[in-house]
Parts: structure tokens; sequence; C-alpha cells
């Protein structure tokens, strides 16, 4: 098997590319691959459905579909976790939630808003845990501001008692920790500052409310379930039980732009792989991993991984879509767009850095949108 040699470079210190290729070409070993499984959820005909493909004689092919997960919106409310996926979405003014879980294959459909007509209000953020659901949504009342509610569901189909609990800002996002919802509000119609409200769900009731500031664009949890607030300059990280704060600066043009991301998961590690914008790169949006602890960025651009006939012909990449992990292998999975063919996709898998080496390719009907390796 015949490979390029590719040099690693450091940008600030911070934040490095796959910078540099030579033209030399050297023998190498076929790595020795895992079979594993990859759920896949793929976009096509603006509808979401999930397929499982699998790793076998160093080839990647469809093994199945996820019958429970069909015709989903494409424009449905996501909510992911490393290990499982939610999707929100209403149909003649019924709405339902899809969730499913990669570690044991589980899927899961439950009635949200049976009490409430789902056409009468508008859904702004969600979030779930192994035994809840929790969507906040927005109302208007005649002759009064906007209702804001967090309505929290179990996802057990038998239960179907439902908790609300009223706030005074507008829910951006939410996310879970430690048996609390942390839910990201916006004040907009008086000093556009971000605040997060803490609820208890042993209480069921807004128990904290903390100042966040202006720009607070992303809201996720780490590894350790600290909560993480994401500004174009900077993060905070919060304790979920002492909601004690630190904060992480980056320097000057090493920003890790997560904040823009439509796809993205932290591993076990606690790296964050995401989609990052390159303006200046043959692909604009190309994969990422971010290091918490190292305050450093990784950036795969296409180009210095695939030759020019790979990257405009072969694959006829136009755009980094989501991305994975796979640990048993060690391999990063790269979910991709063609360029100029409607619903038209693949996955790469390579080694990750320092070797940025290509490893095999899948082509797919329907553009990956999320990835789990199981």
């Amino acid at each position: 098997m015949k490979t390029y040699k590719y040099v690693a470079c450091f940008v600030l210190a911070f934040s490095f590319f796959a910078c540099e290729k030579s033209s030399e070409q050297i023998e190498e070993e076929i790595p020795i691959t895992i079979d594993a499984d990859y759920t896949v959820f793929l976009q096509r005909n603006n509808q979401l459905s999930g397929v499982v493909i699998g790793s076998a004689n160093n080839e990647l092919v469809v093994k199945n579909t996820l019958n429970s997960f069909n015709a989903i919106p494409a424009n449905a409310l996501k909510y992911r976790t490393s290990t499982n996926i939610s999707y929100y979405s209403s149909s003649n003014c019924e709405a339902s939630l899809q969730w499913y879980t990669a570690e044991n294959s589980i899927s899961k459909s439950i009635s949200l808003f049976t009490d409430i007509d789902p056409c009468s209000i508008e859904i702004l953020a969600m979030a779930h845990t192994n035994e809840i659901v929790a969507v906040a949504y927005e109302r208007e009342l005649l002759g009064k501001d906007k209702d804001f509610i967090v309505r929290i569901n179990s996802l057990d189909a038998e239960v179907e008692s439902q908790t609300e609990i009223s706030l005074d800002k507008k829910p951006i996002a939410i996310v879970s920790s430690s048996n609390r919802l942390f839910v990201l509000t916006l004040n907009e119609f008086v000093t556009d500052e971000f605040h997060l409200s803490v609820i208890d769900l042993a209480e069921e009731a807004v128990i904290m409310e903390l100042d966040l500031g202006y720009n607070a664009f992303r809201l996720f949890t780490n590894n350790t379930g600290k909560v993480i607030v994401s500004y174009p300059e900077l993060h905070t990280t919060i304790d979920p039980i002492t909601l004690e704060k630190s904060y992480t600066t980056y320097g000057e043009n090493t920003e890790p732009g997560f904040i823009t991301t439509t796809d993205f998961f932290v591993d076990s590690l606690g790296k964050f792989y995401f989609q990052k914008s390159v303006p200046t790169a043959e692909v604009v949006e190309v994969p990422a991993i971010y290091d918490f602890d190292k305050n450093s960025t990784v950036v795969y651009l296409f180009e210095n991984f695939l030759t020019e006939t790979e990257l405009q012909i072969k694959y006829n990449i136009a755009a980094a879509t989501s991305i994975a992990y796979d640990e048993e292998n060690n391999y990063v999975l790269i979910g991709y767009q063609k360029k100029g063919q409607v619903d038209k996709g693949g996955i790469l898998r390579i080694t990750p850095a320092p070797d940025f080496k290509l490893i095999d390719n899948i082509d797919l009907e329907g553009i990956p949108k999320t990835i789990f390796a199981k």
C-alpha cells in the first residue's frame, strides 16, 4: 500500500494543521482493523433515517437500516450526547420524540404535548437523559408577554405525567448533568444578556440563576459532566454541583470556532469533535478536534490527507457534515457531503494526528449528519 508522508505544524502554539505534503512515497503495512459497527443518521429527500455501517475485511458496508427512525423531518430539533440521540418533530399538529442509544441499539418513540396543541407553541430547545426528556417552548399569551416553559417528560412510554417549570427569559439551549437541567436563557427584551437557569430535577424547580454576560453562543457538557458555556473568545466551565466557574481564554487567531458547528461530541478523554470553518481551505467546513486540557485545536484539512484527484474527483467533497471517533481502532470518521450532488455523501476513516492517513471510504445515498461508533 502506498501512502504519503504528512508533516503537522503548530500555529501560534495553540492549534495545528496537517500543513505540508511531500511527494516522497513509502511502503507501509496495511493496519489491522478490528471489526466495528457505526450508526449513521443520514439526510435524504429532506428526511432523516438511520443505518448501521459495518467494517469487515478492511472495508465499510451498509448492514441494515433502523426502521424506527424512518421519515424524520430534516429540520427536526436534535440533541445528542456521546452515546445517544433524540429528535423532536411535529406533523399535523401532533408532536413526537424519537430517542436512540447506540450502546445497545434501543430506540423509543414518545408522544409529546397530548394536552396542548403543538401548533400553538414554538419549541426552542431540548435535552434528554436515559430517563427523561426536557423540552423548552414559548407560547403567546393574549395581552401579555410570551410565556416560557420547560416541560419534563419521562422516556418511559407507560408514564404519561409531565412537569412544567416557568422561566422569565427565553430558553436557548438545555443540557443535563448531576440530576439537574441547565438552561441557557436570553433576556431579549431588556439587556440582551444571557443567563443560566439551574433546575433541580428532584425539586422540579429553578434553584439558581447565573449571569453569563453577552455572546454565550453554545452550551454542552464535557466528559466529567461539567457544564461548558462557549463564547467567541473563551469558554466558561461550571461545576454542576457547586456552580463554581473557571475560565479558559484563547490566543489571538487560535479560537477553536466550535460555536457554529452543527454536529459535535466529547469523547471519553474529554476531546471535543466538531466542524470548523476555515475560509482559506479548499473545503471550508473541515473536521477539527479541540483538547480542553491543552487548550489546542487539531484541524483536519482535507487537502493534506487526500490528493487533489481524491478530493475533487474520487470523493468530490463539498463539506464535512459530521465526525466520530472509533476508540477500538483509533480512527477518526468524517462524514461529508458531495459537491454538486443532491443528497449524496460518504464517510472517510483516517488515523488521527499526527498521522493524518486515509484508511478507507464508503459512498452513501444520503448526507451523514451524525455518526456513532459502537
